[in-house]
């Protein structure tokens, strides 16, 4: 039975913080894409308010139309600016965790690595000390067989 890694519960931490910012990184993935979403929906809502305001000016004028039709593009257009900003933040804020995530599974990878190796040791000084074990077998039978045949 091979030993016991020594850096187990180091590995098992480690493993843990990879699988906790991996879902971290998902969370932040589906905000970012609900965001994009909004973002969206906001930037059709001005093109089709622009479409109205630009139909409002041909034909017969009312200003009055027209003037609520600009307040709410502007109130569109600050409402784009904000979410574009957030969508900006949480893009960053994803960068960072991929690049945590990153670190952390080169972390995990090292002491995998470790312990990989660890073990490759183990079983190479498994095999010398059976191959030892055999030959003093042999070289046993070979006394007994030559005292016996003296």
């Amino acid at each position: 039975m091979a030993p016991k890694f020594s850096l187990q519960s180091v590995l098992d931490l480690r493993h843990e913080k990879v699988e906790l910012l991996e879902i971290e990184l998902g969370k932040l993935l589906v905000a970012q894409q609900e965001i994009q979403a909004q973002l969206e929906a906001l930037q059709v809502q001005q093109a089709g308010l622009f479409e109205e305001l630009n139909t409002a000016q041909s034909g017969e004028i009312d200003l009055f139309k027209m003037k609520s039709l600009r307040l709410e593009i502007l109130q569109v257009g600050r409402q784009v600016e904000s979410v574009s900003l957030d969508l900006a933040r949480k893009t960053r804020e994803i960068e960072a965790r991929r690049a945590r995530l990153i670190e952390a599974r080169q972390s995990e990878e090292t002491l995998e690595i470790l312990k990989r190796n660890r073990h490759e040791v183990y079983m190479e000084e498994l095999q010398r000390s059976e191959a030892r074990a055999q030959d003093d077998i042999y070289i046993a039978q070979a006394y007994r067989n030559s005292s016996q045949g003296e």
